[in-house]
């Protein structure tokens, strides 16, 4: 997932050769052994050496916010190497992973689920995090832009709408990091080893360049 952005950021670095067999191997990778068909098209964290799911914490471990960060990845991609049906299904599936991500009864996006619907073995696994929704925002808005599909726009403001009226502070302007699953701050901290200068001025960033163009 990271490797397929990053090569797009160095890419003047890198030689044609490189630069090709990097994406292939990262869109095969996302889009052929992580992603199953099995599982109506969502998108898995681990599958075993052969490519095979394995019934276990591990295995059965998914990952909402990494998948859509990894699909508007793959629409960039897809741009980049003129190829509409990667971007196409890409699109797809992030509508389907904000689908089986979002809380139906609170709102807002889980951090972890079990594919099985089994209790996660990660105890933080309902909490609401600010990476998660802001790449969700971009997710949402590339798939827009790239295909006209209103899905993602309406799901892009009921995302915005749950991210700005939950993860904001009101008095600073700063956002909080750690929701419990209600939606309520669970820790008023925001910064610390995962929470730095990167996630919201980059995601902020990229959506207000998206619809700038749109």
């Amino acid at each position: 997932m990271i490797l397929c952005n990053l090569a797009l950021e160095i890419e003047p670095l890198l030689s044609t050769e490189c630069l090709s067999r990097t994406f292939e191997n990262c869109i095969h990778e996302v889009m052929e052994v992580f992603l199953r068909p099995e599982l109506g098209g969502l998108v898995v964290e681990n599958v075993l050496e052969n490519g095979e799911l394995s019934d276990c914490f591990e295995g059965r471990h998914m990952n909402p916010g990494h998948s859509l960060e990894a699909m508007w990845f793959i629409m960039d991609l897809g741009k980049r190497l003129d190829r509409p049906e990667l971007i196409m299904k890409a699109k797809d599936t992030a509508l389907k992973m904000v689908n089986y991500g979002w809380d139906k009864e609170y709102g807002g996006l889980f951090y972890f689920m079990d594919m099985k619907g089994y209790p996660p073995q990660e105890l933080e696994w309902d909490q609401k995090l600010w990476w998660v929704h802001i790449e969700t925002l971009i997710a949402m808005l590339k798939g827009y832009q790239m295909t006209g599909d209103r899905g993602c726009w309406e799901w892009f403001e009921k995302i915005h709408d749950y991210t700005w009226s939950h993860f904001k502070d009101k008095e600073y302007p700063e956002w909080f990091g750690y929701l419990n699953r209600r939606g309520e701050v669970l820790l008023p901290l925001k910064g610390g080893k995962w929470k730095g200068c990167f996630h919201v001025p980059r995601g902020l960033y990229q959506c207000w360049q998206i619809l700038e163009s749109i």
